[in-house]
């Protein structure tokens, strides 16, 4: 060919569903160009409408210089939003790399009539991609997803979000029941290319992905005018402020009225057998977080009466309670308790942050704490940092003051149980961390885990703890800027054999700690920069790129 001349070549078209690499319904034109061609592709049409997300492949590899080439095949994938029965022409411009010549692609096909865009009356949608990566299946895991959206795009998030499930060999679409909350707006009065009114939310549903693999989720939006979805929900609220009840399919909660802590939780599923505590101080079974430092008070959360702020989250998919403030007595603290309930999943999460806000000498300062009436518990179980599962009769152990059992700080799960009743409260360790925001290193003192019982039974992961040790009267000193972190979660366990109650707390923990991958992919709005735009800094720098 010579200079400017340009070679027209008809390629062959799919229309495809969304897949967890390509998460948008798309188009693939495919051809083969002679050996000595090479070009950049620079604008795809799909009927007279400009393009702007499509990747190319060679030989099955993306390029992401947009390079098509002879010698294999050459894959142009289109974000497009094909309907079942359209006809669709594509028409591929390229430019040699020489800019001399030009290349022209065109094909045209008609859509299969099914599997195509989901329903029109959504006008917009966002691809979710949920990656399995620790040979678990995943069956009705919650996934919660961050939305960022053009404002001008949605009206009503609650009412408008739809999730869909598409099988990407089939094309068949599946509405999945969601949540949305915690909703916010970014606005600006001279919107541009830099800034542009967002609206931003969260959505919670329900994942189902096999092991080591991905499936996608669409997030539709953009109808204006839509029903108020009816999802059925296992998961029922009652009560108000603190003291609420919250039941689903696994168990029934109870929240103090006076702190918002857990006091019971009932194990449904044909046992009805109840968790409580009810025996000394607030009578509640969850207590973390909890300090001393004498002459002041031992305290708990647990203690609050009310605590100094409080809200909750309430919905079908989940509800969620969230407590703060300072511990009575205990000015120079800031702790959180947050409670997370879900329909259909048969745990509790909870996460707590202790802050110390000024130095404080303390004997002890503890996490990962619930105490339970012996009458309910007789045994106890473990699993060991290093994979090794131990269980106890709990009085065989040394009684208070003395420590019947003392375990690794981060033990992963350990579980109380009554064989006589076949029930069994379970809590696992998902994540700690301890970290000091004025820099240098966190501080602890010896931490572990202990069980400990008397007419209770109590379970505790100390932080700093001389109370118990050979020297009780030392105090420890915790420098203001220290702060604490723990997610774990209690499990309400139908305890038939061992073995079995075992493996479920395994699964569960290895769920917990591994959690599934979540992408997501928007189409380019055509308000978006078409190049690279720098952010603003004190002084200007080239950014350095590969060529």
């Amino acid at each position: 060919m010579g200079s400017g001349m340009t070679d027209n070549i008809n390629v062959k078209l799919n229309c495809l569903f969304p897949t967890a690499k390509h998460p948008f319904y798309h188009l693939r034109a495919y051809s083969n160009l002679d050996k000595n061609l090479e070009y950049r592709i620079k604008k795809v049409q799909v009927n007279g409408e400009s393009v702007r997300d499509f990747y190319i492949y060679h030989n099955n590899l993306f390029k992401k210089n947009r390079m098509v080439k002879g010698g294999g095949l050459n894959e142009v994938i289109i974000r497009w939003d094909w309907e079942c029965g359209e006809d669709t022409d594509v028409e591929i411009s390229g430019t040699a790399v020489d800019k001399k010549d030009l290349l022209s692609l065109s094909g045209r096909i008609t859509a299969p009539s099914y599997g195509g865009y989901w329903n029109s009356s959504w006008k917009y949608y966002a691809g979710i991609v949920c990656k399995e990566t620790a040979a678990v299946s995943r069956v009705g895991e919650p996934v919660h997803v961050t939305l960022a959206l053009y404002s001008d795009r949605l009206t009503d998030p609650e009412k408008e979000i739809r999730i869909i499930a598409v099988d990407p060999e089939t094309g068949e679409t599946e509405e999945i029941p969601s949540q949305v909350y915690a909703k916010s707006k970014y606005s600006c009065e001279e919107p541009g290319e830099r800034y542009q009114p967002t609206t931003i939310c969260e959505v919670v549903f329900f994942a189902d992905v096999p092991a080591n693999s991905s499936r996608v989720y669409l997030a539709f939006y953009g109808n204006p005018d839509p029903r108020i979805p009816g999802y059925e929900s296992g998961l029922k609220v009652t009560g108000e402020g603190l003291g609420l009840t919250l039941e689903n399919q696994f168990y029934n909660v109870r929240l103090s009225e006076r702190s918002g802590a857990i006091d019971e939780i009932t194990l449904k599923m044909g046992i009805d057998c109840t968790f409580d505590h009810h025996l000394e101080t607030n009578g509640a079974l969850h207590w973390n977080p909890g300090i001393y430092a004498p002459p002041r008070p031992w305290l708990h959360a647990s203690d609050w009466d009310p605590p100094a702020r409080y809200s909750s989250t309430r919905g079908k998919i989940f509800t969620m309670t969230r407590r703060s403030g300072p511990l009575d007595h205990y000015p120079e603290t800031e702790i959180s308790i947050t409670y997370t309930f879900y329909d259909k999943v048969p745990l509790i999460l909870i996460s707590s942050t202790i802050e110390i806000n000024k130095d404080i000498d303390v004997k002890a300062l503890r996490n990962g704490e619930i105490v339970l009436n012996r009458k309910l518990v007789q045994e106890f179980a473990w699993r060991e940092p290093d994979g090794n599962i131990g269980s106890m009769i709990i009085t065989d152990g040394p009684r208070h003051p003395r420590q019947a059992k003392i375990l690794p700080h981060d033990s992963p799960w350990v579980c109380f149980f009554n064989r006589d009743r076949q029930c069994g409260l379970g809590m696992v360790t998902v994540k700690l961390a301890n970290f000091r925001k004025d820099g240098g290193f966190s501080r602890t003192f010896q931490p572990y885990s202990y069980l400990h019982w008397g007419p209770w039974v109590y379970y505790a992961r100390p932080l700093v703890y001389t109370f118990l040790s050979s020297n009780p009267g030392k105090l420890i000193t915790i420098p203001a800027g220290n702060i604490y972190y723990e997610k774990m979660a209690f499990i309400p366990v139908r305890f038939e054999k061992d073995n079995q109650a075992y493996e479920y707390l395994e699964r569960i923990y290895k769920q917990l700690t591994n959690p599934l991958y979540i992408s997501v992919v928007e189409d380019t709005d055509q308000r978006a920069p078409s190049k690279w735009m720098p952010p603003i800094l004190v002084e200007e720098f080239e950014e350095i790129e590969d060529d």
